[in-house]
Order: structure tokens, then C-alpha cells, then sequence
């Protein structure tokens, strides 16, 4: 299987056009949903 070939029409599409503009709405919201400075996760104390 030539994963070049599966590869290069995606490319493609998110490099031109409306490819492209959804591309850059993807990225928006993964930076919004996980910002790169959050605080890192702690453990919760579970009552016995």
C-alpha cells in the first residue's frame, strides 16, 4: 500500500480553498480545547 498516494489528495484538499479554511477552523478549536499552557492534571482524593 503507497501511503503517498492516500496521502497527497488530503494534503491537497487542506492546502487550497475551503480545504484550507476548515484546516485553520480545526486548528482553532484544538488550540481553544487544549491550550498548550493549562495546568497539569492532579489526582482527587476519593472519601472512603
Amino acid at each position: 500500500m503507497n501511503f503517498n498516494e492516500i496521502l497527497e489528495p488530503v494534503i491537497e484538499f487542506f492546502s487550497h480553498g475551503i480545504g484550507a479554511i476548515i484546516a485553520e477552523v480545526a486548528k482553532f478549536l484544538y488550540h481553544f480545547a487544549y491550550p498548550s499552557n493549562a495546568e497539569g492534571a492532579t489526582p482527587v482524593e476519593i472519601p472512603k
